[in-house]
Order: structure tokens, then sequence, then C-alpha cells
């Protein structure tokens, strides 16, 4: 029996979120195979000009309220970095990069508060289009927490930083794995689909996130077919779940540094 034919229309392709293709089906009209897309768009979002509305006070040189210049020198914006020299070592940014997410959390931060909120996040219109944007913006709030300090933003956005060969070469075994480790992309992919964080994606959760990404342009009958593919093309122990190490293990031919890296991300 052939597997039934899916043509999903996401709001924009361009911030198409996490999708799951059972082997053989097709999605927009074009046969895919593998579980080749369990992965997050890019967070290419939280770059230049992701926002919906403008800066306060206008472009890069507006001044925030209360504030000094958006601008200012290299070394007095670094200064007002909280936990800087900390940040560089335990994200593997550099200086240059955490300016830019500094500059990019406060346009976020309107009002001028000193966080972020998920109202915040929301704003951003890549997210918004997303099918799994929600899902995306939880992954900032961990444990039911509602505001996002700027560590925490660059903790999250440290999992798409591109691997760097050579400092990955020169890296101290002994020393914590990157945020931008294969796995850690991974692992970052994986809990966007267990949401019940009991270690593995069931047919349930699955078919959660086909509803959110396809709409309503296929049947509910469709759906489960290829809900019930996915999982067992992966599911190798037959729990009828998927576990972290079957999600790796189905991704293992994945190139995972270009679907989950941005290159500004350095």
């Amino acid at each position: 029996m052939k597997p039934p034919v899916v043509r999903a229309r996401p709001a924009d392709p361009a911030a198409l979120g996490p999708a799951f293709h059972s082997p053989g089906s097709r999605v927009g009209g074009k046969e895919r195979r593998g579980s080749g897309a369990w992965l997050p768009a890019k967070a290419a979002a939280f770059g230049p000009g992701a926002t919906r509305r403008p800066r306060l006070g206008g472009g890069r040189g507006g001044r925030r309220p209360g504030g000094s210049s958006a601008m200012g020198s290299r070394s007095s914006h670094a200064a007002r970095i909280p936990d800087v020299d900390s940040l560089r070592r335990e994200t593997g940014f550099s200086q240059a990069s955490l300016r830019r997410l500094y500059d990019r959390f406060q346009a976020l931060d309107r009002t001028g508060k000193g966080y972020l909120s998920r109202l915040d996040l929301q704003q951003i219109g890549a997210l918004a289009v997303n099918p799994l944007g929600d899902r995306i913006i939880d992954s900032f709030f961990p444990d039911g927490s509602l505001r996002l300090d700027f560590p925490g933003f660059v903790r999250v956005l440290a999992h798409f930083r591109p691997v760097d060969e050579e400092e990955e070469g020169n890296r101290d075994p002994k020393e914590p794995e990157p945020l931008n480790s294969r796995m850690n992309k991974l692992r970052f992919a994986f809990q966007l689909y267990d949401l019940d964080r009991d270690g593995k994606i069931s047919r349930h959760e699955m078919l959660q996130a086909l509803r959110l990404m396809v709409g309503v342009q296929v049947t509910e009958e469709q759906l489960e077919s290829i809900a019930d593919r996915t999982v067992q093309e992966a599911d190798e122990d037959g729990d009828g779940a998927v576990s972290f190490l079957e999600f790796a293990k189905s991704l293992e031919k994945m190139n995972i540094e270009q679907k989950m890296s941005i290159r500004i991300l350095k």
C-alpha cells in the first residue's frame, strides 16, 4: 500500500519549523525519503531586522528610554553585557557576536525592562508564522519561568553556532560538551517534540506536531498514517515511541551542522 500523498503549505516556507516525512511521502509535491526533517528552523529570526516593529527612537543610533545611545564604543558596550567573559567561555561566541546579540536582545526588549517575556519573542515575525513557533519560544523559558535574561537568551542561541573544526579539534575532552555540538543540536530539536519531557517522542506527540504543520489540507487519517510510519521507522526497541538515541540514529546521515547552524553566530 502506497503511503498517502501530503501537500502541506506552511504560511511561510522560509520560516518552516520541524517537519516529519515518512518514507516515500510527498510534501509540497516533492518526494522525500527517510526521516530527514526532524529539525527546527534556523534561528535567523533573531538576526538583524527580525522584529516586527522598529527600535524605539529609530535606527541603530536611536536612544532607549532612560538609557544611552544603542551604539557607543565597543569597550563600553561590552562592559554592559552581563558576565561577558563567562558567557564567551560557556557559549563559544566571540565578543563581537555577543555585542550583536545584546543589540538584538535590547531591540526585542522595547520597554527597557531588562528581560524578555514570551510576548516579546512573539513579536518576531518568523516565529509568528512558524507552525512550531510557540514551542521554540517555550525552549527559552525552561521550568515555567516567565523572564528571559540575556545569558539565557544566548545559551539557547548557542545551539545554532556553527562548529569550528579547529576549535573542536583542540577541545579538552575533560571540558563540558559545547552547546553547539552535534548531539546538543539534536537534543534541542528533540525537546521540541517531547512535550511531556519523558525522554521519548510518542505517536501522540508526533501527531500533535503534524497537526500544527500541515493544517487542514490533510485528513486526520493521512496524518495518523504518517505519524505511525515515522515512529515505526525510528523505533528500534518496539516500545511504540522514539527515544533520543533512536532519534539521533535516524538522523545519523543528516548534515546537522548545515541544518542547524547560522553563519552570523560565530
